[in-house]
């Protein structure tokens, strides 16, 4: 997509949002001030203004401001207590936290704190209805067609049909009622909205 990272890195693969889809991010925030998770060539789609690779560690070091873009990469996170960050790891257990859970917890946070103007959250991830409820405070779109996210792997760039995906806006907070119009607007034809 553009915006925040809109690409996802899980073994070797990168996923990107589909140009559809970071054409109306774009619209909705006014363009993109930063996509924190991110790649070089994720953001030749996204077009953010600045945009943190993982070697960044835009989740646990770099500042978030302005209007943010996110699509958290795949995969699971534990709190390293020695270290107090949010670390990635390959093993399935449990207790751990989804990858997209964790990254919006950081959203959520930086949007309440009043770092992050607005925020635009894509998710591929259902689960997150029950990994974080909190998204249900914030205008949401349930995409009607699974979008085809852009993929590229040591082979090359090609196409990925992903699954059932959410897009979830959080506005500003000087400007809640038209802002949510707005999405209301650009994404009612792309699904079902929840306000």
């Amino acid at each position: 997509m553009g915006l925040q990272h809109i690409s996802s890195h899980v073994e070797g693969r990168e996923y990107v949002t589909c140009q559809d889809l970071v054409t109306a991010a774009h619209e909705l925030l006014g363009g993109i001030d930063l996509d924190v998770a991110s790649s070089d060539f994720a953001n030749t789609y996204v077009e953010a203004t600045k945009y943190y690779t993982p070697s960044k560690d835009g989740l646990n070091v770099q500042p978030w401001y302005g209007s943010v873009y996110l699509f958290p990469p795949s995969g699971a996170y534990f709190w390293d207590k020695k270290r107090q960050r949010w670390k990635m790891t390959r093993t399935s257990s449990p207790t751990l936290m989804s990858s997209h859970a964790v990254w919006f917890n950081r959203l959520y946070k930086e949007w309440l704190a009043g770092e992050v103007k607005q925020g635009l959250f894509f998710t591929n991830c259902t689960d997150m209805i029950r990994y974080d409820p909190r998204i249900f405070n914030f205008p949401i779109c349930i995409l009607k067609t699974p979008p085809t996210l852009v993929m590229r792997t040591s082979e090359g760039v090609g196409k990925h049909k992903t699954c059932t995906s959410l897009i979830v806006y959080l506005p500003p907070v000087d400007d809640t009622s038209s802002a949510t119009e707005r999405f209301i607007d650009i994404y009612e034809e792309k699904g079902h909205i929840l306000k």
